[in-house]
């Protein structure tokens, strides 16, 4: 579980801290009718629509994968921003999947300024994430899927997430994440 959490962590980490030095330009060139961008996360969370987008400049993305064995570690981070990413109310997910079928999952959603308790997590709560498409190419990862259920809150660090305070979340996700080689 620690494992999990300090590379969504790291993940998120390094956008936030000036290493990227453009701006920071759509994923995909997909554009609602008003030439707004499409979010690749949507739905519900605590009763309220949001939206996240996958922010991503080159090969620099919030969106990537890496193989490990046989398995392939998905990290997404969606931001409420279209444009530039901020921490506030930003969505992490992370995948596991083997042999094309989804291993293990675990979401978290930050409510402040950074990506560190207080938050609302999958772990402790009582989440569903289901994949509705997996396609793997060399460098590309296409995955789509449903997040449902409800979020425990995790007031600090070493505190087990807690459902007393949880929120509701029904969110869908379509994202594109590109192979990450050391």
């Amino acid at each position: 579980m620690w494992k999990k959490i300090g590379i969504v962590l790291i993940a998120s980490w390094l956008p936030m801290n000036g290493f990227a030095t453009e701006t920071v330009e759509q994923r995909t060139s997909d554009q609602g009718e008003a030439g707004r961008a499409v979010p690749e996360i949507a739905g519900v969370l605590d009763d309220e629509l949001h939206e996240w987008f996958v922010l991503s400049h080159g090969s620099d993305s919030n969106a990537s994968f890496v193989e490990l064995g046989d398995d392939i570690n998905i990290d997404i981070t969606g931001s409420v921003d279209s444009e530039a990413w901020e921490s506030d109310e930003a969505i992490s997910i992370s995948l596991t999947v083997a042999e094309e079928q989804l291993t293990n999952a675990v979401v978290i959603y930050s409510i402040g300024s950074s990506i560190s308790p207080p938050l609302f997590t999958s772990e402790g709560g009582d989440v569903a994430v289901t994949l509705t498409h997996y396609e793997r190419t060399s460098q590309a990862v296409h995955v789509a899927g449903k997040i449902e259920g409800v979020m425990a809150l995790q007031v600090a660090l070493g505190e087990p997430p807690s459902l007393e305070e949880g929120i509701e979340i029904d969110v869908a996700f379509e994202v594109e994440a590109q192979k990450i080689e050391f």
